[in-house]
């Protein structure tokens, strides 16, 4: 499970005084759980208008928080839910290398597969022979139908391709990996914008959902991805990953805060099924109290 500021605050609010100085060292804190700074303004300048008692209880202090954490990360709540009257369903997945977009594919990918959906997994990474392979992998194993094209190829192609594919064959729900890249590589950028004109040549409403996979252990560094990715295909939802390891809670805060993008999951482990739902209050209770 993520780091919590629990401790921290323990040891801030120890003397049970709300003033200029516990306030500052709480915005400190904040700051090192990878809270932005102007997301840690914004908590304490709330935490500072609550109206509490002379000397406020640890507990007093953490169930406002709560409601202030709550707050911040419930904006624009959305689900991954197929769309009945929308067929097939287009989920074009991003992210950098390493922040366990392929396999948060195969994760949605089961999903969709229990709910009795048809699917087909699209490799447009071709230019990494692995991540075809490691995708097709996945597609044997869960079920899917799978289309990949040879290594080195336009992505643009696979992906024009995999919709008319879909259409003929009744297919549900398609998902769209793509090459994993880092936000300031141009070229690659661009080749993303490409991929986004042409889902818009079949029909303007593609893609239906543009998810990026972040990384919750890479810290404030996320928010760039998120802010980057967004100008070359309109981010709808967000997936955390590793949220099972040491990572910091504050990078979700810091991303719901200054994108307003639905955090829509969270993935919490390597089994197929760890893949859960963001519940704004259970993660803001346990940012803050565990």
């Amino acid at each position: 499970m993520f780091k919590s500021l629990k401790s921290g605050l323990a040891k801030v609010f120890a003397n049970q005084k709300i003033d200029q100085n516990t306030i500052q060292d709480f915005e400190d804190l904040l700051i090192t759980s990878d809270v932005d700074v102007e997301t840690s303004e914004l908590i304490t300048t709330k935490l500072g208008n609550e109206k509490f008692s002379n000397a406020p209880s640890l507990e007093e202090i953490q169930s406002s928080l709560s409601k202030i954490i709550n707050e911040i990360v419930s904006t624009n709540i959305k689900k991954i839910d197929y769309k009945n009257n929308t067929k097939p369903y287009v989920i074009l997945m991003v992210g950098v290398n390493g922040s366990g977009k392929t396999t948060t594919i195969a994760k949605l990918a089961n999903q969709f597969q229990k709910e009795k959906k048809n699917v087909l997994l699209v490799a447009a990474d071709t230019f990494r022979a692995a991540a075809a392979e490691q995708l097709n992998e996945w597609a044997d194993k869960i079920g899917t139908d799978f289309i990949r094209d040879a290594d080195k190829s336009d992505p643009a192609s696979v992906v024009f391709k995999s919709i008319e594919y879909a259409n003929k064959n009744n297919i549900d729900v398609v998902i769209i990996d793509t090459a994993g890249r880092l936000q300031n590589k141009t070229d690659l950028m661009d080749q993303l914008g490409k991929i986004d004109r042409v889902l818009k040549k079949h029909d303007e409403t593609l893609p239906h959902d543009s998810i990026i996979s972040i990384d919750a252990t890479t810290g404030q560094n996320a928010l760039k991805q998120v802010e980057e990715f967004n100008k070359f295909t309109k981010i709808t939802g967000i997936i955390m990953t590793k949220f099972d390891s040491n990572a910091a809670g504050g990078t979700l805060v810091s991303i719901s805060n200054k994108t307003k993008i639905p955090i829509l999951a969270i993935g919490s482990g390597e089994q197929i099924s760890d893949l859960i739902d963001f519940d704004p209050e259970q993660f803001s209770n346990n940012f803050i109290k565990n």
